[in-house]
């Protein structure tokens, strides 16, 4: 800033040394002529203006470069604050996972989300109800079959043995009585598959035994 003023001085001192000599070469041309008097003083009084006005300019000058030149370090040292604070971030090797959460909100104020959200509820009653009957046990088909093997244990369908378990099964239900014949027709069959286990057990020692005699007498008669 120093130098742009020195510049500026010398450029002024040159232009008024210039104009002075200029102005006194015109004024020794004109000095024998009359009524000169008036026209040096004003050549003098423009000159003076003159200075001061380049004066003025040149002060001016070095004031915006002087304030140019404290903007220009501002913005610099602005800059070099830059550089130093981006190189002191640490950028990590993996970004952390983005986390994305989705709300969704549902007004009841909408006529047409009142009445889907009733038949939404109704058809889970529904289907929860479907589900309830489906898996419940047929009790009518066990009660049934329980009837029918009771019956082929007793060995023959009288009218009075099926009105009695009529009576027990629909017109008075007594639980402890099916219980009762649950364990009869169950020990019934357990018995008779055993006893059909043990005559083709027999059936198989008799076949056996057929054969071992028969085997014993062949070799009586070979020796």
């Amino acid at each position: 800033m120093k130098e742009n003023n020195m510049m500026s001085y010398e450029m002024y001192e040159d232009f008024k040394e210039t104009m002075v000599k200029t102005i006194k070469t015109e004024l020794s041309a004109k000095n024998n002529q009359p009524g000169d008097n008036d026209l040096s003083q004003r050549i003098e009084q423009i000159v003076r203006t003159e200075q001061e006005r380049h004066r003025a300019i040149i002060t001016q000058l070095a004031g915006r470069l002087e304030s140019i030149e404290q903007s220009n370090t501002k913005t610099q040292n602005g800059i070099d604050n830059l550089q130093a604070a981006v190189k002191a971030i640490e950028i990590p090797a993996e970004l952390p996972p983005r986390i994305v959460q989705h709300r969704i909100s549902l007004a009841i104020e909408s006529k047409g989300v009142f009445w889907t959200m009733i038949g939404m509820m109704t058809t889970i009653v529904l289907l929860c109800t479907m589900q309830y009957w489906t898996a419940k046990p047929n009790y009518d088909r066990i009660d049934n079959d329980l009837k029918y093997r009771y019956i082929k244990m007793k060995g023959e369908a009288q009218p009075d043995r099926i009105a009695e378990l009529e009576e027990i099964f629909e017109l008075h239900r007594d639980n402890a009585k099916i219980r009762q014949i649950k364990r009869d027709v169950e020990e019934y069959e357990r018995t008779i598959q055993r006893k059909v286990q043990l005559e083709e057990q027999a059936r198989l020692k008799e076949r056996e035994a057929e054969k071992l005699n028969g085997k014993a007498a062949k070799l009586k008669r070979e020796h």
